[in-house]
């Protein structure tokens, strides 16, 4: 349970796909992913990521340069495998947002899906990206 300061509390799942992201419902921040502003977007997802930073040690097993908070992806929420692409947005850094789903990202998000049951080994899912559009797909292979 992670306290976002003007958000409230809420459980966000962090995962690992070549770097750490928060992984957050953009409805729980009172977002819609899909049509929300893109600066909204970026606030949120960023007060996410510093309380986040504020309230966890990130570790990563084998490599210390590893062990931090890279970003926070927001998600349209549809986790639950289906053939229909799930929609993301992806604010790192300084508050940078990626053009595309992220590959790190959806790497973390695949990870994700198949750790918590809702993607099994070699289904193919697709990811959106709500600031363009691009997809990317990807599967869990072992």
């Amino acid at each position: 349970l992670v306290d976002v300061p003007g958000r409230g509390k809420m459980v966000v799942d962090i995962a690992y796909g070549g770097a750490f992201y928060a992984f957050v419902s953009a409805e729980k921040v009172g977002l819609d992913v899909c049509s929300a502003k893109t600066r909204d977007l970026v606030d949120a997802a960023s007060a996410v990521t510093e309380a986040v930073k504020a309230q966890f040690k990130i570790n990563h097993p084998e490599s210390e340069d590893l062990s931090f908070l890279y970003g926070t992806i927001l998600t349209d929420g549809k986790d639950t495998y289906s053939e229909e692409p799930t929609t993301n947005i992806c604010v790192f850094a300084d508050e940078q947002v990626d053009r595309s789903p992220t590959g790190s990202g959806v790497t973390a998000r695949i990870a994700l899906q198949y750790h918590k049951g809702l993607l099994e080994l070699n289904q193919t899912r697709a990811f959106k990206s709500s600031a363009t559009g691009s997809v990317f797909t990807g599967k869990a292979v072992r």
